[in-house]
């Protein structure tokens, strides 16, 4: 589902991407609760710090299986009674769990993943997941949206990096898979597979997109005398994008906070 600032969902107030997941309850296994998953960054102003301003209003535009799509405001309150925005207590983990109450699934043409859909360390070993392997992105692509309802892109790469330590990119540091593809604005928030083409090897949930690596390139600029001269930098897209991986999801889901939301219900 593609995230706006905007009612509407006009194209100038775009957001990001998010999908949805479903945890059952222990007690009544056909009790779901469903969560809105996306980057952190995408509700707040500012960056990706909880402590900036919260965006006063975000709205979710989910097509409908009768056609067309529909706009669902999302529950923004980060705490208190009736929490229902959830986050890690890293600061630098720039994932957002969202509570959501939605009906039961037969209006909206929409995939909610389960929790097992989420990769493992231990999948990464019996499916031998490192780098050279494939993954695929689907996202909101802010050229073309879709005037009626969602149509998401599919990108392709393959994972570049498992870091062995956290990055760093500016202020914080943070457990990232690093992938080779190209990402853009919009992206934010979508999820990111690994797959295989083996018929015995199940496509998993790597994590979230979080953005890019920019590369800087100077651009000399000449005056209009011999004496005058300029060094610009231009920013373009490296190619490498950084995923937050999928355990910080589940780490979220299972939280203490959000466990005793569904505990009281």
């Amino acid at each position: 589902m593609f995230i706006y600032t905007d009612p509407d969902g006009a194209p100038e107030h775009t957001d990001g991407t998010g999908f949805l997941m479903a945890i059952s309850t222990p007690s009544n296994p056909e009790r779901k609760w469903i969560y809105l998953i996306t980057a952190k960054h995408v509700l707040y102003r500012n960056g990706d710090d909880s402590k900036n301003t919260k965006r006063k209003g975000l709205y979710a535009r989910i097509n409908l299986k009768s056609g067309g799509a529909e706009m669902m405001p999302l529950p923004l309150r980060s705490s208190g009674l009736g929490q229902t925005v959830f986050v890690d207590p890293d600061p630098a983990v720039d994932i957002a769990v969202i509570g959501l109450h939605v009906d039961d699934g037969s209006r909206f043409d929409v995939l909610v993943m389960d929790e097992d859909r989420l990769v493992t360390q231990e999948d990464l070993k019996k499916y031998d997941i490192g780098v050279g392997t494939e993954i695929f992105f689907t996202g909101m692509f802010v050229p073309f949206q879709g005037q009626q309802s969602n149509n998401p892109i599919v990108r392709f790469g393959k994972l570049a990096m498992l870091p062995g330590e956290k990055i760093g990119v500016g202020q914080g540091s943070f457990d990232a898979y690093l992938v080779e593809t190209f990402a853009f604005g919009g992206n934010s928030g979508s999820p990111v597979f690994f797959y295989s083409s083996g018929d015995d090897v199940p496509v998993k949930l790597a994590g979230v997109m979080k953005g890019f690596f920019v590369d800087f390139e100077p651009v000399l600029s000449f005056g209009t005398t011999a004496h005058t001269k300029s060094v610009s930098v231009s920013q373009s897209n490296s190619g490498i994008a950084i995923v937050v991986p999928a355990e910080h999801i589940r780490q979220i889901l299972h939280s203490e906070a959000i466990e005793i939301g569904r505990a009281h219900v």
